[in-house]
């Protein structure tokens, strides 16, 4: 399924799967694919199980995962 962010900075972003809409690791259940932002806004897909069950897309805003540029719970 597609989770779609705008009002981004253009650029390629990592993206994890969290329980909670926090950065912190302890929460990561999965790496999805990076976020690539052109003109704002960007798509990912996440797969269809993930959905409905409270957990957040975490954008990181670097590869060293100690920012968080957006969060959004599917």
């Amino acid at each position: 399924m597609t989770v779609s962010f705008s009002g981004l900075p253009n650029g390629t972003f990592p993206v994890h799967i969290h329980s909670v809409c926090s950065g912190s690791q302890q929460f990561h259940i999965i790496v999805v694919q990076s976020l690539v932002v052109s003109g704002g806004s960007g798509s990912i897909s996440a797969p269809s199980g993930y959905f409905g069950r409270g957990l957040c897309v975490i954008v990181y805003s670097s590869p060293s995962l100690t920012s968080v540029l957006a969060t959004k719970r599917i």
